[in-house]
C-alpha cells in the first residue's frame, strides 16, 4: 500500500481539492431538450404546455443563478462559451419568467409600464448576482462581446423578436449558431424587405434601436444586412438607400392553440 503513496501525492497535486467542490456549468443539454419539446420550427412557444412542466427549466434558471463566467470563469474555456452561457441565459429567463405567469399576464409586453417591469425592474439570479433582463443584455452581452449577430440570438417573448431557436446556444458551436440565426432573420420579408425601384428598405425596429452596433453609419449597417441577404444582399451594398423602420410587434410569441405539439 505505501508505495502507491507517491503517485496519490502526486494526482492531489495535480487536481487540487477546490474542483471537486465547484460547481457544475448549466445543462445545455437540458435546455436544449426543453427548447425542442416546447418550441416550434416557426419560434412560437408552447407556453401552456411548458408551464405544466416547469421543472426542468426551473432547475436550469437555479443553474444560471449559481454560476455565470463573471463568478466561475475557469469553467469557460474562451469566449465563444462565456457568450453562450449569457445568450442561453437571456432566452431560458424570459421564457421562464412569461411561462410562470402564463397565461395571466401573456400580453405584459404590450404596455410601456408591462415592458419596463419586466426587462429593467425584474432581477434574476446569475451567478449570485441581482441582474435584470437589460442588464443581461446590454452590460453582460453587448458591451461585452460587440457581437451584433446577437440580436438575432436573443428573444423577448415578443412576436417582433427573432424566432426562438429550437437549439440552445453551444461554445463549440457558435459560429455556426450565429451566422444561421442572423441568416434567418434578415431573409424574412417581415423584418427585412426591399423595393429596388424606389430605392427602399424597410427594416425591423431592431435596427433602429441598436443601430450603432451594426456600424457607424447606415451604410454600414446596410452592407452588415446585406451579406447575409441570399437574393438580393449584394444591392443593399450599392448607393443609397432610404430606410424605413416597421413597427414592432410586442404580442407574445405564442404558439397557436391548434398546434399541441413540436414537430
Amino acid at each position: 500500500m505505501t508505495r502507491n503513496l507517491p503517485i496519490t501525492i502526486a494526482l492531489v497535486c495535480a487536481f487540487p481539492l477546490y474542483a471537486a467542490n465547484e460547481p457544475l456549468v448549466p445543462d445545455v443539454a437540458a435546455f436544449d431538450r426543453i427548447l425542442k419539446t416546447y418550441v416550434l420550427e416557426d419560434g412560437t412557444v408552447r407556453y401552456a404546455a411548458l408551464k405544466a412542466d416547469l421543472g426542468p427549466l426551473s432547475r436550469f434558471v437555479d443553474q444560471i443563478g449559481a454560476v455565470s463566467p463573471d463568478s466561475h470563469p475557469r469553467l469557460f474555456p474562451d469566449r465563444s462559451y462565456k457568450l453562450a452561457y449569457w445568450l442561453n441565459a437571456y432566452n431560458a429567463l424570459v421564457l421562464w419568467a412569461m411561462a410562470k405567469e402564463y397565461p395571466e399576464k401573456k400580453d405584459q409586453l404590450k404596455t410601456l409600464i408591462g415592458r419596463y417591469q419586466f426587462f429593467m425592474s425584474r432581477k434574476f439570479k446569475a451567478g449570485g448576482r441581482d441582474l435584470s433582463l437589460n442588464d443581461i443584455e446590454t452590460n453582460a452581452i453587448r458591451k461585452q462581446f460587440q457581437e451584433p449577430r446577437i440580436h438575432f440570438a436573443v428573444v423577448c417573448a415578443s412576436m417582433g423578436c427573432p424566432w426562438l431557436s429550437r437549439e440552445a446556444f453551444q461554445g463549440d458551436r457558435l459560429e455556426e449558431q450565429l451566422a444561421a440565426r442572423t441568416k434567418l432573420f434578415v431573409n424574412q420579408e417581415r423584418n427585412v424587405r426591399l423595393n429596388p425601384v424606389r430605392r427602399e428598405v424597410e427594416l425591423s425596429s431592431i435596427f433602429q434601436w441598436y443601430a450603432q452596433d451594426f456600424g457607424a453609419s447606415t451604410e454600414e449597417m446596410l452592407s452588415f444586412i446585406g451579406k447575409y441577404r441570399t437574393a438580393d444582399g449584394t444591392k443593399l451594398q450599392e448607393g443609397k438607400w432610404k430606410v424605413r423602420y416597421v413597427k414592432y410587434d410586442w404580442g407574445i410569441n405564442e404558439a397557436k392553440p391548434d398546434r399541441k405539439t413540436a414537430p
